[in-house]
């Protein structure tokens, strides 16, 4: 038993909790063989990435002879009636086969052969989609074991499988023949070509190729060239080694397959190379298009690389390779079916998935959504709740309702950022000394955080990308010796003599991120720094620091999953720096060249991209990252490696119990395992 400990009734009211200490004394259950729960140690030094990716085997034969797959009662009734093709005929020749720590780790989840049939009932906060349904559903075009175990070897996912040349720099692409998209309709490289010429290359519909096919993924990098050898078989050239390609289109950014592969036969109704204008006309006229402005209707029914529209109406009739449809959007409420054409089978040669529809709600207020799916009404809570509501959730599993689990966050699950590029020339002289931003750093108590916000045992202190050292008086004496004086209120100038203060504008993102803002706002007025922190809309935050608005903010950087050359929010479009991120994207035509220290994470970035997961370079590179944020206080992390409570109903199975090392968000992968018991 791991007992949670106690904290004072004043420490949850600083962390903005309504429970009571006493509560805090809930225990969370042991959980079984297959899902241990080893204890968080901090790391010594910054994690090693991933071994070398190796182009990997072609994929297993079908797990069964033809004839004998097995499909849900459901779509078995549509065969009958003549309304769909026999499974064989729906599945690619060598479908994916979901064995054992293929989704999940099978030092975490050994999964079972599920059943077919039922309704998962889920909630969504906004009328636009949900990111727990996005990331269930969404497929790119390679995968790795357990989505991160590169040492495993990344392989074919939507694609049979890959291979690259001795230099690195030249992809090339097996489909899966027999694969076909919901409509029934084959994948072919046909979908590559029209992809790449069609929309990636019309300067109308694409202004600006995408940064992940680029050398390096960089904005500076030569866009690839995608080349069709055959119908099944394409290629993708650099003109420089892109050793960490293959990741960035499995997981990185949980990019789908949508950017390179593109159901040509659906889309080009909405071209004007295919399609005639006056037949485009109704089209527009519908959608309140400008007739001249057909790229924006293509735009709107199209799915890019960043495919949310399998989350939405936009996605109603679009044909896709994912595990659910989007059927209908209607009351709030949003009905998705299953694929009955989706590439995966279980070990036994049962057609995936086994849920045959998921059924989604909004409920706009987390509060109401949790309490809602802790009386049974939601089948699954996904990241929308912090650690105050785990003694609930642990009383509630008591009953035999829930299956409460906790798996470590893909990402931080708060870090605190400064606009070094707001354009007030006194914020600009202050925040661009590198001693205020320790002096900062210094002041902040992250132990207490620790035990206030993760009682002490579900978070680590920092040690990758951020120091962790307390001292008043250091972060005092640095201060002093900018030659920033305090006034009669206690509070700072800055050196020139004029006031200077801190305005946080935080979104609600999570249950933590405004009191957590306020308890920073704290241990920043102790050192003599007036700083506030405000709630503010995520609509009109983004708009705010798209405008260079912002002074200070709260995000969550994915720094976890950094090693896996997967994320690069190390850089300056992590809310620190707005117009040095526009010079960069842009390659200096807007915003404003950075300082060398910026260069020099710029230049580690290129270099990390740019090698194979895994080398001595690529390990090299990270560290320089790391060490470069350590160094400059780019950000101000309070933990890492956290963990996050949620819940399913007892009635979903293939779901890790207890606490697990597993990430949240592999485990969310995995919904086309997942399965409905009674």
């Amino acid at each position: 038993m791991t007992q949670f400990k106690r904290i004072t009734r004043r420490q949850f009211f600083v962390a903005g909790s309504g429970i009571a200490a006493g509560a805090v004394l809930a225990a969370c259950g042991t959980p079984p063989a297959a899902t241990p729960a080893p204890a968080p140690q901090a790391p010594a030094k910054a994690p090693e990435a991933p071994k070398p990716t190796e182009a990997p085997k072609a994929a297993a034969p079908a797990p069964a002879a033809a004839g004998k797959f097995k499909e849900s009662p459901m779509l078995a009734d549509l065969v009958k009636a003549g309304k769909l093709p026999p499974v064989d005929q729906r599945l690619p020749k060598e479908p994916f086969i979901v064995g054992p720590g293929e989704l999940v780790g099978e030092k975490y989840l050994q999964p079972k052969i599920g059943k077919y049939g039922g309704v998962m009932r889920l909630a969504q906060e906004g009328p636009g989609g949900d990111p727990h349904i996005f990331i269930g559903s969404n497929e790119g075009v390679l995968w790795a074991p357990a989505a991160f175990d590169y040492a495993k070897g990344i392989k074919g996912n939507v694609v049979k499988s890959w291979e690259v040349n001795a230099e690195g720099t030249v992809y090339t692409f097996k489909m899966r023949e027999g694969l076909k998209w919901s409509d029934g309709q084959p994948v072919t490289t046909a979908d590559v070509k029209f992809a790449y010429e069609d929309v990636l290359l019309n300067d109308k519909i694409t202004p600006i190729f995408p940064t992940y096919l680029r050398v390096g993924m960089s904005a500076a990098g030569a866009p690839g060239v995608i080349k069709v050898a055959d119908d099944f078989t394409f290629s993708i050239a650099f003109e420089k080694p892109y050793g960490s390609f293959p990741a960035q289109i499995a997981i990185a950014g949980w990019r789908g397959y949508g950017g390179i592969i593109k159901p040509a036969h659906w889309l080009k109704q909405f071209h004007i190379k295919y399609t005639k204008q006056e037949e485009l006309a109704p089209k527009l006229k519908a959608a309140s298009i400008p007739e001249d402005q057909w790229q924006n209707l293509f735009n709107a029914k199209q799915m890019t690389e960043w495919m949310w529209n399998i989350t939405n109406q936009n996605g109603i009739d679009h044909p896709s390779l994912v595990a659910w449809l989007i059927k209908k959007v209607e009351g709030g409420v949003f009905t998705f079916e299953r694929n009955p054409y989706y590439f995966k089978v279980d070990s036994e040669g049962n057609q995936l998935p086994y849920i045959d529809g998921l059924r989604s709600e909004v409920v706009q207020d987390k509060e109401t959504l949790t309490t809602r799916a802790l009386l049974g009404e939601f089948d699954y809570l996904g990241e929308r709740s912090s650690l105050k509501k785990l003694p609930l959730m642990k009383e509630k599993e008591a009953t035999g309702a829930i299956k409460v689990f906790i798996p470590r966050m893909h990402r931080l699950p708060i870090a605190f950022m400064l606009n070094l590029t707001n354009i007030d020339p006194t914020w600009r002289k202050v925040t661009g000394d590198v001693r205020f931003r320790r002096a900062l750093s210094l002041a902040i108590n992250r132990a207490e955080i620790l035990k206030l916000f993760y009682l002490q045992q579900f978070a680590k202190l920092p040690s990758r990308s951020s120091n962790s050292e307390y001292s008043v008086d250091k972060a005092n004496a640095l201060l002093d010796e900018m030659g920033m004086k305090k006034g009669a209120d206690g509070f700072r100038t800055a050196p020139d003599g004029k006031p200077f203060s801190i305005l946080f504008e935080v979104q609600d993102a999570s249950e933590d991120f405004v009191p957590m803002s306020e308890l920073m706002a704290e241990y920043w007025k102790k050192v003599g720094i007036n700083t506030t922190a405000k709630k503010i809309d995520g609509a009109l935050l983004g708009n705010r620091h798209n405008a260079n608005e912002l002074q200070a903010s709260a995000g969550w950087p994915h720094e976890t999953i950094w090693s896996s050359a997967g994320w690069d929010d190390y850089l300056m479009g992590s809310y620190w720096g707005r117009l040095w991120q526009q010079w960069y994207l842009s390659q200096g035509k807007q915003g404003e060249e950075p300082p060398k220290e910026v260069k020099d994470l710029l230049d580690a970035h290129m270099k990390f991209m740019s090698a194979k997961v895994g080398t001595p370079e690529s390990k090299a590179a990270l560290e320089a990252i790391l060490k470069n944020h350590r160094d400059n206080v780019w950000m101000y992390v309070v933990v890492e490696d956290s963990f996050y409570p949620t819940f399913v109903t007892k009635r979903i199975q293939n779901v890790p119990v207890g606490q697990t090392e597993e990430l949240g968000i592999t485990i969310m992968y995995s919904m086309e395992q997942w399965y409905i018991e009674g």
